[in-house]
């Protein structure tokens, strides 16, 4: 009997080496990591959607922190939709306070504004600012993911799969630098004013300063941002941009050994690839569709046309979540946002390419009926498709998030409102431009000191106020005149018009509209 009792130490030794595994177990990822570090790249033109160079871009890769792209489009679709402002404090959970570094160190508790969490993410790649941003939009970072996953089936990135916010080891965290191309041309297409985030060199918190991780951030005075990536199975990723002499190109660099070799690689193609640019407009099949805003499901995105697609492409599955109760009794207390519906019970199958958005009227002088196309807010319940197999996941975004306007051309500052796509609210045709009591602009004379330029509307008096602000700030010539904000209803919804009150007739109004025209922002001239 003595030979089958045990010593204390070795019970002691059992008892810890089953607890070692009982914590393994407990903390190891949902999806194991397997090597994927090989080298792969793209570079897009932004402007035609133009493939100009590509290596393994359709391979599975992990994004590492570059999936950080994505927890900030979602960001600034909540900033664009009001839902949050750069001055709003989030609070850090014991979640994201435990996150791995790189991060910013906040205690449990604490809190941040939006503002120092974009960019301590664009600068220092802050994983607990990652998960903060998460929790605080979504209730839960798995919830979120499932966003994240969800806008990526929208914008067309068919390959891409999140599993977190951050970026950190996650073996079914996967994507295609085929799909990062897309993502890094959306980001800047529908946020172009949060945009300029990814060029911070720098952020001072507290008593520090950081510097960007970005080395290849301002070369040629032309690549300006977007993110870096690195874990141990992925290597050194990047996902930057480059805009010069009227010309954008795209470049994904991921699977590099060294940060060293990443970044000279990013060097060689913008040095190669940008002079060969387009050099002018955006074409429409550059454009990259905004979730939840009704298109064209038949025009197909440039980029997003692989050489010899998978039979599997079009058929992921996605099953997306709304809005915590939490953020919904928010929304609700600060603008009378209506809460989501039921979560959807089965699961969605998405349109294998993401509808192209309506294009702005490219008349934005005297005609009202077209101008409220591009100047107001649709209700905050889009209509769906006529086929529901299009734009599944977009309309679905647009049922459960607020998600803002849709994107103007490129260059012209979107209004701080959700725009009206053409069409109508609560089935009634729509010309909100000149609804009211205020008459269209007709031919003949006006008294003198009877006409306004109207710059747009919105869904409140500080956004009408903002559209005036940057009229004027494009603009000297409007601070001779009165600003105002008008508040009307339209179909049950309360708006407020923005204008610019006391021309002194119809050749005045019309000259004012036309230099406003040249500086990308709408307008209409009209008699007050």
């Amino acid at each position: 009997m003595a030979s089958q009792a045990q010593s204390p130490w070795r019970a002691i030794f059992a008892r810890a080496l089953v607890a070692a595994f009982v914590f393994a177990a407990a903390v190891a990822p949902a999806h194991a990591i397997e090597n994927l570090r090989r080298e792969a790249g793209i570079v897009v033109d932004a402007k035609s959607g133009k493939v100009m160079y590509e290596n393994a871009a359709d391979s599975p890769r992990y994004p590492a922190s570059v999936t950080k792209v994505m927890t900030l489009y979602i960001l600034f679709q909540e900033l664009a939709a009001g839902n949050l402002k750069l001055s709003t404090k989030m609070t850090v959970s014991a979640h994201a306070a435990a996150a791995s570094p790189t991060k910013l160190g906040l205690r449990a508790g604490s809190t941040i504004s939006v503002e120092d969490a974009i960019k301590s993410i664009v600068t220092i790649s802050a994983n607990d600012m990652a998960r903060v941003i998460a929790e605080n939009i979504s209730g839960s970072e798995e919830k979120f993911a499932q966003r994240m996953t969800a806008t990526a089936r929208a914008l067309g990135m068919r390959h891409t799969t999140y599993r977190n916010a951050s970026g950190l080891p996650d073996g079914g965290q996967l994507t295609t630098v085929r799909d990062q191309a897309i993502l890094g041309i959306a980001v800047y297409e529908h946020f172009p004013n949060y945009y300029e985030f990814f060029q911070t060199r720098s952020f001072s918190y507290g008593r520090r300063t950081y510097g960007n991780h970005n080395r290849v951030l301002g070369y040629m005075g032309a690549v300006d941002g977007i993110k870096t990536g690195y874990i141990n199975a992925a290597g050194s990723n990047l996902l930057t941009a480059a805009r010069k002499d009227n010309r954008h190109i795209v470049v994904v660099a991921f699977g590099f050994n060294s940060g060293g070799a990443r970044d000279q690689k990013v060097r060689d193609l913008v040095a190669k690839y940008l002079p060969a640019a387009r050099s002018g407009g955006y074409l429409q099949t550059a454009m990259i569709p905004q979730p939840g805003r009704q298109g064209n499901s038949n025009v197909q995105v440039a980029v997003a046309q692989t050489a010899a697609p998978t039979a599997n492409s079009a058929n992921r599955f996605v099953v997306p979540m709304p809005l915590p109760g939490f953020r919904l009794a928010q929304l609700v207390a600060a603008n009378g946002a209506q809460p989501a519906g039921a979560p959807m019970q089965s699961e969605v199958r998405v349109a294998s390419v993401a509808p192209v958005p309506a294009q702005m009227p490219a008349d934005l002088g005297l005609q009202p009926a077209v101008q409220a196309a591009n100047v107001l807010a649709a209700p905050s319940q889009a209509p769906r498709p006529a086929n529901p197999s299009e734009d599944v996941i977009g309309a679905w975004l647009s049922d459960n998030y607020k998600l803002g306007a849709p994107p103007a051309a490129l260059g012209q500052t979107a209004p701080s409102a959700p725009l009206l796509p053409p069409g109508a609210v609560g089935g009634q045709p729509v010309d909100l431009m000149t609804s009211g009591t205020v008459p269209a602009a007709a031919p003949g004379a006006a008294p003198v000191g009877n006409w306004v330029v109207q710059v747009g509307a919105g869904q409140s008096e500080e956004s009408a106020r903002g559209l005036l602000t940057e009229a004027s700030s494009k603009l000297a010539g409007l601070n001779d005149y009165r600003a105002s904000v008008e508040r009307f209803e339209k179909n049950g919804q309360t708006f407020f018009r923005a204008r610019f009150v006391g021309f002194g007739g119809r050749d005045a109004a019309t000259d004012t509209c036309n230099q406003l025209k040249q500086q990308n922002l709408s307008c209409l001239a009209m008699q007050g």
